[in-house]
Formats: structure tokens, sequence, C-alpha cells
């Protein structure tokens, strides 16, 4: 009875065979190489879609004060010696026509060194930040308020940033990166000026 006990013992103890464990192990290894590429998968989707986001709202709000300086602007100028880069508008902050007050200078500069848009405001007048400006102007007070920014480019062909829309308004065309991939988001659009009557302030913004 004894001999019996001790053969029951031996055969419920016996454990795992080798070949037993290696099929286990590459089991789960199996498992574990999927788990893990299905989380870094989803982390990089994850980063995708941020990334997408946060281009996509950063580019919505500078189009959307470009548009606004453009409606109501008296004057709008593409100065050709920058290529497309520069906008400038004289643009309506008041009611009063006559005041220069009610009239405010804005630029846009697309900075090809950093890949920026950067703007600046200022009164009109022989002083306003966007008087007399040449490709060799110090540009260091006008502020950043979008990074990441190239040029569309079209069947090979560099698009500007600013142009020429009719006889009063400014096309805008710019590309946002949105990652490290290389990917983009494409922000277009045109304006035209509302009618701001004659008098505008008597002073000019470039």
């Amino acid at each position: 009875m004894r001999a019996a006990l001790r053969t029951r013992m031996r055969g419920g103890d016996r454990g795992l065979t080798l070949a037993e464990l290696l099929v286990y192990s590459v089991l789960l290894l199996v498992v574990v190489a999927i788990t893990g590429t299905l989380l870094i998968r989803g982390f990089v989707i994850q980063r995708d879609v941020r990334d997408m986001t946060t281009a996509s709202n950063d580019g919505q709000v500078t189009m959307a004060s470009i548009e606004a300086g453009l409606r109501n602007a008296a004057t709008v100028t593409t100065p050709s010696v920058f290529d497309g880069r520069l906008l400038v508008v004289m643009t309506r902050v008041g009611d009063q026509d006559d005041a220069p007050s009610s009239w405010q200078c804005r630029g846009w500069l697309y900075d090809t060194a950093s890949k920026s848009l950067r703007t600046i405001e200022g009164a009109p007048g022989a002083a306003a930040p966007t008087k007399n400006l040449s490709l060799t102007s110090d540009f260091s007070a006008w502020r950043t308020i979008l990074t990441d920014v190239v040029p569309v480019t079209r069947t090979g062909v560099t698009q500007p940033v600013f142009a020429a829309e009719g006889a009063t308004g400014s096309q805008i065309l710019f590309d946002v990166l949105e990652g490290a991939d290389g990917k983009s988001v494409t922000f277009g659009s045109a304006a035209i000026p509302r009618p701001q009557g004659t008098i505008t302030g008597g002073e000019t913004c470039s």
C-alpha cells in the first residue's frame, strides 16, 4: 500500500517536461509580441491624432486673425521684394474714420529661417512698425504666432504665403507640419476688405 501511495504522489508531482516548457515559452513570447505591437501602435495613433489636432487648431486661430485684419482693412499690400512672405494692412479698430486711433497697422511675415509666422501691430504714421520694410529690416520685435510652417508646393512650384487677391484683397496659403514624420495640414483662404470709406485717419502703414 505504501508503494502504491508513493507511485501516485510521484505521478501527480512530475511537473512539466522540457518540450512543454519550450512550447509554453514560445506561446508566451508570441502573446507578448502581439500585445506590445498593439500598444505601440495605439501610442503612435494617439500621438498622430494629438499632433494633427494641435496643428489644425493653431492654424485655424492664425488664419482667423489674418482674415479679420484683412476684412476690416483700408489698405492691403504684399511687397514684391519679399516674394510673397509679407502682408501689411491698415485695419479698422475704431468707429471714427478721421481719427488715427481708429486705425492700426498690422503685418504678418513668414520667416524662412525659423519656419514660423510672425506678426506685429502699431499705430499708423512715420513710426509705424510696418513702415519702409526691406529684406535687411530688423524683425526681432515681431512675435511668433505659429511654428512649423512651410510654403505649399504644387507640381514642384513653391507657392507664395501671401499673394494679391483682386485689386484690394490677399490670398493666404501655407502648410503646418504636424509631427516628425513630415505630414502636414494645409491652410488656404482669400479675403477682400469691406468698404471702409475714403477717410482713413490721414496716416499710412507702408
